[in-house]
């Protein structure tokens, strides 16, 4: 068989007939040589393959994807815009494939696609994340049923955006039995991620969706046809806070107009009036930073933490120049009433404390009883759940009533990361110490001045990591 030495250039269709014409060579031979000369230019022939990688579960391009053609190195990374381009592709039948720590995330993988690609042409090809109804129908084909329909979704906080894990989200049926209440066909708990799934339901039946969490409930949403439906859920379970204080000289305490007052992270900026006042409105209860900019002082960031339904009232000073202030002054806060707030002891468990005793716990239980808060008893008990059955759960209180039977437990208010928990009893027992990063204790009376009726029994606030 005739071949090309390596280290020789490929013959070209001219040369060859040239060289047939003035030598005499065979026709056969001729025949052969132009065979291996069009295998070899096939062969060195490449094309390029532009395309956009599309993330459906969000409806936006997806940057930093790695774009590969199976079978050869050829390679790119998408950009801001979703858009690549592979240069050097063989051509043919080529099989193109991408990589992304999204698809990780979503449990899933890429579908790959076939292009046909011309030497010396542009190639064009889609590649995409799955949609959510397409994600959600792989998930429930591996669980139990036969039901046509199935509905997923991310149950959130309206106001924050927050997930919120451990919502109840459950398909009602037909009223039965005495008291005519909605049969429970199905129910689950959302993840951490907020996310929830109820597979394989029957379509066939009136089914309503009902979301709860903690003492908030979303409306209703009726099941109305087949196949995967996604329905998102936000539930009001927080009220906007209100922000107002003034801006003043340090050393004279006079008021400072035109300083520049803004909650980093949010679109929340203003400048302050003749009289050094601000304010701001229908802000995101929790921790908020504040910046203080204005030319011939020196720049203050501070923070503070904001409760619901809250207004509060700020004094902010500046210096000529950077030295030592006080901490930032808060002159109010309401709620039903105004009161300042005084200094009290801290009760819980500092990061760094927690960080030194979770190798020596188990549970959320015993890290909580280390804190050694006055007045706090943490046990496990027997208490019903939200279907009036016994289960297990923790009980964290720091009252007792009086002629209280055995399973009776003054429950305090838990917030995890400033938000309120439902069934927090059964919620603790699950819950992994690892994941906590401090937690403090508020006593009835304070409790009742930030939180109302809910922090009558006082409350548990965890922070996670």
């Amino acid at each position: 068989m005739l071949t090309t030495p390596p280290y020789q250039k490929p013959i070209s269709s001219q040369i060859l007939a040239t060289a047939v014409r003035k030598t005499g060579a065979p026709v056969a031979v001729a025949l052969l040589l132009a065979a291996q000369l069009a295998a070899q230019d096939a062969e060195e022939a490449t094309g390029t393959i532009v395309g956009l990688v599309y993330d459906s579960t969000m409806s936006t391009p997806l940057a930093d994807a790695n774009v590969a053609v199976v079978g050869t190195n050829a390679f790119a990374e998408s950009d801001e815009s979703g858009e690549f381009r592979i240069d050097g592709v063989p051509v043919g039948d080529q099989t193109v494939v991408f990589f992304h720590r999204r698809l990780g995330s979503l449990g899933v993988s890429a579908t790959p696609v076939q292009v046909q690609v011309a030497g010396d042409a542009v190639s064009e090809v889609y590649l995409a994340i799955p949609s959510r109804p397409t994600i959600l129908s792989a998930w429930c084909s591996a669980e139990e049923g036969e039901g046509d329909t199935s509905v997923g979704g991310v149950v959130t906080d309206a106001l924050t955006g927050v997930p919120l894990p451990r919502a109840r989200v459950a398909a009602l049926g037909d009223p039965v039995g005495v008291f005519q209440r909605p049969r429970v066909v199905q129910e689950v708990r959302t993840e951490n991620s907020g996310e929830y799934r109820l597979c394989n339901l029957d379509s066939g039946e009136e089914l309503t969706i009902t979301v709860v969490f903690g003492s908030s409930e979303a409306m209703p949403y009726t099941l109305n046809e087949s196949g995967p439906q996604i329905f998102d859920v936000p539930i009001h379970i927080s009220d906007p806070v209100t922000i107002t204080g003034s801006v003043m000289d340090y050393a004279t305490r006079t008021p400072i107009p035109g300083a520049h007052v803004q909650l980093i992270g949010s679109d929340h900026s203003e400048f302050t009036d003749v009289e050094g006042r601000f304010g701001f409105a229908m802000i995101p209860p929790g921790k908020q930073i504040i910046e203080t900019t204005v030319l011939g002082y020196a720049p203050r960031v501070d923070s503070l933490t904001v409760f619901s339904n809250e207004a509060l009232g700020l004094e902010i000073l500046l210096a000529t120049e950077a030295i030592a202030l006080d901490p930032l002054v808060v002159t109010g806060r309401r709620e039903e009433r105004v009161f300042t707030t005084p200094g009290t002891r801290f009760s819980g468990l500092t990061e760094a404390q927690v960080d030194s005793i979770i190798p020596r716990v188990l549970d959320f239980a015993s890290m909580a009883r280390a804190a050694r808060a006055p007045g706090v008893q943490i046990y496990e008990t027997t208490m019903a759940n939200a279907f009036g059955d016994p289960q297990v759960g923790v009980c964290v209180e720091m009252t007792r009533n009086r002629g209280g039977g055995a399973n009776t437990c003054n429950m305090v208010e838990v917030r995890i990361n400033d938000g309120p928990v439902p069934e927090p009893s059964f919620f603790l027992l699950d819950m992994n110490p690892q994941d906590v990063r401090r937690i403090q204790f508020i006593t009835p009376l304070e409790a009742g001045l930030l939180y109302g009726d809910r922090g009558a029994n006082g409350v548990l606030l965890i922070y996670t990591r």
